[in-house]
């Protein structure tokens, strides 16, 4: 990792010398990422170590993921900015009347917006907002913070876009948008019921609090993201190609607010590249891809599989990992989306909440850790049952 980060600084000093002081703030926010985020540095140390055993190729990327999800970031950060995400809350927020309203309205609003946003995103929206709320007037939001998690989780399985590894499963298998939903949707019931029923056991506690109104900024700018946001999903469904949506994209944003630009996440699509890498390298290694191609002769194999690697490695490594062996695509997607509970480290998105529950109140990292366990493989026992005998 040393090498690697002393690689970028002598990049740095090249661009410095020729004045490229945009690309140098996106340079450093890469720097940042190697050293804070433990995922990047894995999949890139798994992608230098296995390319000691397989020369890697370009051709392992999945060019229309990788630039799909770059898209995806550029419109969900305009959205972030131009606080949108979080005048929709609050507006929400504003009919609750006790406790357990409260938590079923947000719950609610997790798994939709978690549909569109990511299930990311949609944590970044909600759980700050909660946090605010437990300020004001001492609500214990260790619960509902577990509970709004699990429904981002699940509600991101609904479409394509909702998280990472639909958008490689679908474009891995070249899914028709009919096809995808007519999988989707019954994990999408069966979950959103199980939710609401254990928000039942909530008390409902009458809950007064005051928020201060948040305004749309840029209200103009929202409306070409928006627009935007339609030819991505076009571009997704395989409606207009990447070649077209993307540049589009690019001009339209560096007119608008090339600042997002230095905002974005590029660990993660580093993150995907390396993944790439790394299981093109490991597929081509004869003993893995023998083991890898026991792991999914069945689909109830695939299934399992998917299930119990998400638990180690997370719900999109697992994904990436496993599709070039698995001939059924509803086993390895039932999987990975129900892969996404259990441990903290089954979903990236859990780990999101948690470092911000945990940065709020670092004495609380106990008891969320517990409950955490204890809800999400109860959540994960039922749903993968369910599953387990649906797909025989």
């Amino acid at each position: 990792m040393k090498t690697v980060v002393n690689a970028l600084n002598g990049f740095k000093i090249f661009l410095l010398n020729k004045n490229c002081e945009f690309l140098i703030e996106i340079l450093e926010k890469i720097k940042t990422s190697l050293k804070n985020d433990c995922f990047l540095s894995i999949s890139l140390s798994a992608a230098i170590i296995t390319s000691f055993f397989n020369n890697p190729s370009w051709r392992y990327l999945d060019l229309r993921v990788i630039i799909c999800l770059f898209e995806l970031m550029i419109i969900v950060k305009a959205f972030e900015e131009y606080s949108l995400i979080n005048h929709i809350s609050l507006l929400i927020l504003k009919q609750c009347k006790n406790e357990r309203i409260l938590l079923q309205v947000l719950c609610l609003f997790a798994f939709v917006s978690a549909m569109f946003l990511t299930n990311d995103v949609a944590l970044m929206a909600i759980i700050p907002i909660l946090i605010n709320i437990s300020r004001k007037c001492s609500y214990n939001i260790i619960l509902p913070t577990i509970l709004i998690t699990i429904s981002a989780n699940l509600g991101s399985c609904a479409t394509p876009i909702g998280n990472p590894q639909n958008l490689y499963i679908f474009s891995h298998y070249k899914l028709n948008v009919e096809n995808f939903f007519s999988y989707s949707l019954p994990i999408c019931i069966v979950s959103l019921s199980l939710l609401i029923c254990i928000t039942f056991f909530i008390n409902p506690k009458q809950i007064s609090f005051i928020v201060n109104d948040i305004s749309i900024l840029k209200k103009k700018k929202i409306i070409v993201f928006s627009v935007l946001f339609v030819l991505l999903v076009l571009n997704i469904l395989g409606t207009i190609p990447y070649f077209i949506t993307l540049p589009i994209l690019i001009l339209v944003t560096l007119a608008l607010d090339k600042s997002l630009f230095k905002k974005l996440d590029y660990g993660l699509l580093i993150t995907f590249v390396c993944f790439f890498i790394s299981v093109g390298n490991i597929s081509n290694i004869v003993v893995i891809r023998n083991f890898l191609t026991f792991l999914t002769h069945t689909p109830a194999s695939i299934y399992l599989s998917a299930l119990l690697l998400s638990q180690i490695i997370s719900n999109v490594p697992s994904s990436i990992l496993l599709a070039p062996f698995a001939f059924n695509w509803h086993a390895l997607f039932y999987g990975v989306t129900i892969g996404g509970l259990g441990t903290p480290i089954a979903s990236l998105a859990s780990i999101i909440s948690y470092k911000m529950l945990i940065l709020e109140y670092p004495y609380k990292k106990k008891e969320y850790l517990l409950k955490f366990i204890l809800l999400n493989f109860f959540c994960l026992s039922i749903i993968g049952l369910i599953f387990y005998i649906y797909i025989q």
